[in-house]
């Protein structure tokens, strides 16, 4: 059972066994021993019922005796089990976690133990007989299963502990019968054998707080790796400059597109891009501003494929990729003219371009239907023959090769 789930300004909790047993130097802020209250009552609930229904048993059980303990008042005795202990135990079992305060939760606990505890002297103290002296030491048996079996918070155990003992010894103090030192020795016998189920209750609190710390120190050592994982995926599928995936996360991404295309028999689209005159650009406006121009045209063209399975990547230097699962020729080549025309709007002063006043980019397009005799290479060079032929033809262009033409036809 855990008391506390580590705070938000405190992620790994310190380290376990830090300090004097006794000192509690580990102690938890109010909001981390909240939390690993919450924890640790999700824990008692579950085994509860079990709990609380084996001590209702035992309980009942020592109804047996009360024919030969008590058997001038054995039908008060029962009344008393049956018709008042056992049906607040029950009502304890089955409702106590239905309470949202866990102060509450915790009082009606203890409640129920002290009231199970008091049951005894006061059904003793209601019989003559000379057995009813011996009656009462069921309350030792009764501080243990509290504070041991049911694992009440310490500070409860200690204070169900503190009175029912009392209650003993103040019951013991009036049986005249009994002498003295037998009195003096069973109430001895109790306040021992509370002591150390208390030093029980105390060592597992604290073996539960540590086996806690150690599991939130796992865990936010799970979530740094978990992070760490992520951030050198993404790291290693993305450009840094642009933010869009990088020539590796492209070439998996097209051979596991590629390898979906062919089982399923659906064509795979693929736009190459070229910013035109780009060198000339860095040349008259220096590498920060090229990296600036890159970066927009960029986020252009991620803005324009709009399907989750569409993917676009920058293919090296000033050059990107778009690849496009399940477009036809067609589609890839509107894509391709918007991209062209948003790059266009951007309106990037070029004062060194061969084209035209502001920057522009040329776009190669090819579709092919995967087969046996072709492979993903195949529709790159076949994208990257039509850009070689946009740029021939005067760059600021779409072109489609002619084998998708022919795939269209």
């Amino acid at each position: 059972m855990s008391r506390d789930t580590a705070s938000e300004d405190r992620t790994v909790p310190p380290a376990e066994g830090a300090g004097n047993f006794w000192s509690r130097s580990e102690k938890f802020s109010s909001q981390e021993e909240r939390a690993y209250q919450l924890e640790m009552d999700s824990v008692r609930e579950g085994r509860m019922i079990r709990t609380g229904v084996a001590g209702v048993v035992l309980y009942g059980a020592f109804a047996i005796s009360d024919k030969t303990m008590v058997p001038d008042i054995y039908q008060q005795a029962w009344a008393i089990r049956f018709l008042l202990v056992i049906p607040l135990m029950l009502l304890c079992t089955f409702t106590v976690y239905k309470l949202k305060s866990l102060v509450m939760r915790e009082i009606a606990i203890s409640l129920s133990i002290v009231i199970g505890g008091a049951s005894l002297p006061w059904i003793a103290g209601l019989s003559s007989h000379p057995n009813a002296m011996h009656y009462q030491t069921g309350v030792t048996l009764i501080i243990l299963f509290g504070n041991i079996v049911v694992n009440q918070r310490f500070r409860s155990a200690l204070w169900t502990s503190v009175i029912l003992v009392i209650l003993y010894g103040l019951t013991l103090s009036n049986l005249p019968l009994m002498p003295p030192h037998v009195r003096f020795n069973n109430w001895l016998f109790c306040l021992s054998a509370v002591v150390i189920s208390l030093f029980a209750n105390f060592r597992m609190d604290q073996d539960q707080r540590r086996a806690y710390l150690a599991r939130a120190r796992e865990h936010a050592r799970n979530e740094e790796l978990s992070h760490a994982v992520e951030l050198l995926a993404k790291l290693s599928a993305e450009d840094g400059l642009t933010q869009l995936a990088n020539r590796r996360e492209f070439d998996r991404r097209l051979g596991i597109e590629w390898g979906r295309a062919r089982r399923e028999n659906y064509p795979l689209a693929l736009i190459l891009i070229d910013v035109d005159s780009f060198k000339n650009y860095n040349d008259h406006y220096g590498h920060p501003a090229g990296d600036a121009c890159l970066q927009q045209v960029a986020g252009v063209l991620r803005s324009v494929p709009k399907r989750s399975a569409d993917l676009v990547a920058r293919f090296g230097g000033e050059e990107f990729v778009a690849l496009l699962p399940a477009a036809s020729a067609a589609d890839a080549v509107a894509i391709a003219e918007k991209m062209r025309q948003g790059v266009i709007d951007l309106q990037i002063p070029h004062a060194s371009s061969q084209v035209a006043p502001g920057v522009t980019a040329s776009f190669g397009v090819a579709a092919l239907l995967p087969s046996d005799t072709l492979q993903p290479a195949d529709l790159v060079a076949a994208a990257d023959a039509a850009l070689y032929k946009a740029k021939e033809q005067g760059r600021n262009q779409v072109v489609m090769t002619e084998q998708t033409m022919a795939m269209r036809q």
